[in-house]
């Protein structure tokens, strides 16, 4: 049965927390927690994968080549190959926040020390990146459509928190269901889902050729695998890799929010507007499907 860990140390102090979620082909995910003003990484590229960061609490500054987002909570910030970008906490409050790479790419062994496999070099004399492409968007909307407000802005720098651009509400929003997707690249699709207690979401299946993953923030999903069900309560991200069984509901008494990532992207957001007919999901094999000991479920450090 999977089960649910606690992560990886890879840094602890009063600080700086560093943990690494998820090591696997598709995703590399670390939770960070910091102290106000801490931390500003140089200015960098990734030619072969995606950087992707929420931020749950505090502020970041997302460094561009000729402009300067601040981040706030509750708020997804997506960087595409070859864009030039950094970032550093800023603010007067600690700040906590995720950060993912899709695929993963050796961000695994580069966060544990052995850094010359990974994907990630200084920005070169002539980028080819265009920071156009970046994408912020406002999550945690009552209406699911994330913020209405204009983005804000200052100068040079543009502030991302309440003022991030909103996402697309899926059609079929009921009382106790919607969807919004807000992240949309080859790379990486982010949907934010609310479900209400009891709301029935995917029975089992699989898919062949990219990783699933539910990063709940609310309430408690319950998660179907070929050994038996198991529960992701708010803080919990769980990932299944290609032809790994899995479903999910909320079966407690509350609602649920979370995030639903597909990597690669494999026409997730068509899927969702009704226009994939041949999207990557079928029905689970005959042999059961991979090991289900290849999936993660793994609690964000406290």
């Amino acid at each position: 049965m999977v089960g649910v860990s606690e992560g990886e140390i890879i840094f602890r102090h009063e600080e700086l927390d560093v943990t690494l979620l998820v090591d696997v082909e598709q995703l590399g995910a670390v939770h960070v927690r910091t102290a106000s003003g801490w931390g500003k990484a140089p200015l960098h590229v990734h030619a072969r994968h995606a950087e992707a960061m929420f931020v749950f609490e505090g502020e970041l500054a997302l460094r561009l080549e000729d402009r300067v987002h601040r981040i706030g909570g509750e708020t997804w910030a997506f960087i595409p190959p070859e864009v030039v970008h950094a970032f550093e906490v800023t603010g007067n409050e600690p700040a906590r926040f995720v950060v993912l790479h899709a695929p993963c790419s050796g961000f695994g062994d580069f966060v544990r020390g052995s850094a010359p496999a990974f994907d990630q070099r200084p920005p070169p004399e002539y980028a080819t990146g265009d920071p156009e492409l970046v994408v912020l968007r406002r999550a945690g909307g009552d209406s699911g459509v994330g913020s209405t407000e204009p983005p804000k802005s200052g100068g040079a720098a543009g502030y991302a928190g309440a003022g991030a651009e909103q996402g697309e509400m899926m059609a079929g929003r009921t009382e106790t269901r919607r969807a919004t997707l807000l992240v949309e690249a080859d790379e990486l699709t982010v949907t934010e889902f609310h479900y209400g207690p009891g709301e029935r979401g995917a029975s089992p299946h699989v898919h062949h050729s990219h990783a699933d993953a539910f990063l709940v923030v609310e309430g408690e999903l319950t998660f179907a695998s070929r050994d038996g069900p198991f529960r992701g309560s708010a803080e919990t991200l769980a990932v299944f890799p290609p032809d790994v069984v899995h479903g999910f509901d909320n079966d407690g008494t509350e609602s649920a929010r979370f995030f639903n990532l597909h990597m690669p992207a494999s026409g997730f957001g068509d899927y969702m507007r009704g226009r994939n007919p041949d999207f990557d999901q079928h029905e689970p094999p005959p042999d059961g499907g991979a090991d289900p000991a290849s999936a993660v479920a793994v609690r964000l450090s406290g």
